[in-house]
Order: structure tokens, then sequence, then C-alpha cells
């Protein structure tokens, strides 16, 4: 599946860029007026920066030089182009970089650039309120920097837990404070192509917005963006990533139908890295996650190092993992185990995708948990990190019968 990225600072280079189905071929040209089919793109870099700027185009396959111009000796400078739709651009002289521009025919947008300022962009449908929007949500970003770097530098402390503690707690807010802005900007702007960009926000590597639980966020956005931009080639993109999260919402639908809240588990009887046979009630604790995953499959092994982290913050509450492996070579699986340093109840069916277990439990798409208690009934079912710690937070935080 796709997935949308979009630039994560506007200080450092671009690393991580939001990829779109490419536009047909831009018609650039500089020059004054002002048409309705053409985009007028003016501004200034500070001087000595830069002896160029030039303008990108922001497409599938990344950044596309649209257009360059020699600066003028006062740092000024202005584009004329005709794309034919509303697009995504960005302006580069030399390191200096405006951030993602949100351009669209008939706009007349200002661009001043340079020095130890953030670019300043004005005028346009759109660009100047995304601007503020994504510049707010750089403020919040900092904060994030700023935080893992204080943990990074007091990682030797005594009291480091204790900052730890209070670090991860003011990362919550941070966060909840920005998810909050962005899906104020989400309904206040039902016509605007930038809702794109804005819902799939990146912090520090990791998306603000996760498909599969904030599904209603992304189903709104597709339908709104389907109403005002239906011919645009950047919502065809997207109504096709929707159509393949609808797909995996009528599936989960359907699991969670058979695989129901206090229904009997279906059994597992799997060997373990010893050979010994091993089902979830040898964990013998409160609550054991069965995480179904593959050692081939990528997204598997992101997680692996994502519920590491939430298997240490909820184990003391008691919670252990019986991690199903589909890998049809037991020694392929047993590396990937010592590899990814995967300490809990560890099993492997070399059936592979053809597994009886994987399909009881409807595991088709990894991957996947399934939570039971000590009876060795379903709790609930997830099928995204995300969803996982929510509903980890939500159940360990109830009273024990």
């Amino acid at each position: 599946m796709l997935i949308f990225r979009f630039l994560q600072t506007m200080a450092k280079p671009v690393k991580y860029l939001f990829f779109f189905l490419a536009l047909s071929v831009l018609m650039p040209g500089c020059g004054p007026g002002s048409e309705a089919d053409g985009i007028w793109l003016s501004g200034e870099v500070m001087q000595g920066t830069a002896a160029r700027i030039v303008l990108n185009f922001i497409d599938t396959s990344g950044v596309k030089p649209v257009d360059s111009l020699k600066l003028k000796k006062d740092g000024s400078f202005s584009f004329r182009i005709k794309p034919g739709e509303g697009g995504f651009y960005l302006l580069r002289a030399g390191k200096e970089q405006s951030g993602m521009l949100v351009l669209f025919p008939g706009d007349a947008v200002t661009v001043k650039m340079g020095g130890n300022a953030k670019p300043a962009i004005s005028g346009g449908k759109e660009a100047e309120e995304y601007s503020r929007f994504f510049s707010a949500a750089q403020n919040g970003m900092n904060k994030i920097d700023s935080l893992a770097e204080f943990i990074q530098n007091n990682r030797h402390r005594k009291d480091f837990l204790q900052l730890k503690n209070r670090a991860d707690s003011a990362y919550t807010a941070i966060v909840g404070a920005i998810k909050s802005e962005a899906a104020g900007y989400l309904e206040k702007h039902p016509d605007y192509l930038s809702l794109l960009p804005a819902l799939n926000l990146r912090l520090r590597q990791a998306p603000l917005f996760d498909e599969l639980t904030d599904t209603r966020l992304f189903l709104y956005t597709d339908s709104t963006l389907n109403l005002h931009f239906p011919d645009n080639r950047y919502v065809i993109q997207n109504r096709q990533r929707i159509g393949r999260l609808r797909q995996i919402i009528d599936y989960e639908e359907e699991a969670r139908n058979i695989l129901k809240p206090g229904t009997p588990t279906p059994p597992i009887s799997l060997p373990g890295t010893n050979e010994a046979i091993l089902t979830p009630a040898s964990t013998g604790t409160p609550f054991t996650l069965i995480y179904f995953w593959a050692p081939a499959d990528a997204a598997s092994r992101k997680t692996n190092h994502e519920l590491k982290t939430l298997y240490e913050q909820f184990r003391p509450m008691g919670l252990s993992v019986y991690a199903v492996s589909l890998e049809p070579s037991t020694d392929r699986w047993k590396a990937a185990v010592t590899l990814d340093k995967l300490w809990w109840v560890n099993v492997n069916d070399t059936m592979g995708r053809n597994s009886s277990v994987a399909a009881a439990y409807m595991a088709e798409r990894l991957p996947v948990f399934v939570l039971i208690d000590r009876r060795q009934n379903i709790v609930d079912r997830y099928i995204s990190i995300q969803a996982l710690e929510h509903g980890l937070s939500e159940i360990m935080a109830k009273p024990r019968k």
C-alpha cells in the first residue's frame, strides 16, 4: 500500500516527501501578469545564500524540477507556470527551501526565504493557510526533537527513569495537541486539497494519524476531496488508497464477527525454539497477546521492535506475548528471533501463509494481534500497533475481577 509522506522539517534538507501521481507535463514560463489558468509565484531570497532558485514539483517519484531562475541582485525572483490543476511544489535556493507550497491556477503567491527566519508564504487559495497550519505543527515537532535530545543527554543520570516518564508524558501531550490541530484543519477546510498533506503529516518518521485507528478521518477526507476535486490526480491516487483501506475494514469486520470478544480462542499448539510444543496457555499470565508475524514480512519486522516497547510497558501489569511466526524455514525463523531479540514465547508454523492456525484467526494481512484472557477467551483483536497500544492502555487500566 502506498504510504503518503511529507516533509518533516523546514530547516533541514528534504528527506521524506509526500508522494502522489504525476501530473501531465507542466508549462513553465516567466513574466508579469496573472491569468486564470496560470500561477504567479514571486518573492525574495536573502542575498548571498544562492545564485539560482529552483521550482520543484512533488510527484510519485520525488521532487522534479519545473523551472529555475537566476536570482536578481536584490534576491528577488518570479515564476509563471500553467499546471492545469492544483498541486504541491517546493522552492529551493542553495540550502534554503520554502516548505510545501499548495498552488492552484489563478494563484498569486509570495515567498520570502533565507537567513534564520522561517519561510514566509502569503497569498493563494490555500498556500498561506496551509503554511500557517504547518508552521504550528512544526513548532510541536521541534519540541519533540528537544525532548529526544534531552533524554539522550540525560540517559546516564540516576533519576533517568523519572525524567523519561515526564518526557513521555510531555511527548504524549505534544502529539495530542498536533493531532487536535490537524483534525481541526481537516474539518474546517473540507474544500482544501491540502487536506492530504495535513492528514498524512509525519512526526519523526511515524505517521500522525493511523489508517486503522483514525479511519474516520481518512474516509471523511476521501469523501470531501472526491466531492470538490473529483478529477484531480492526487485525489484519484488517494481514492485508490482508500479503496484498499475499505477492503481491509470489510475483512476486519468479518473477522470480528467470527472472533467475537468472549468467545473461546481457536486452539494453537506449535513448536517453540527448543522444539517443545507450546500453547497460549503456556504463558500463565492474566493476558496473552497472540501475535501473528512473518520474518520475511517488512511490516512484521518493524512491528517486532515497536511491540517490544509495549511489552516492556505492560508486562508488569500481567501481559505476555505468544508470537506465531509463519515461516516455512525453521532456521530463518530462529535467526529472525535472535536478530530482533524477541525474548517472549516464540513458536513457528512451517506451513507459512497456508497455515490453518492463521486461517482460523483470520491472520491474512500481517501483523495481527489477538488479546486473550487467562480462560483462553478472546478479549479483542487489533491490526495496527497504534490500535493495540490504545486498547492495552484501556484494558490494563480496568480493575481486575
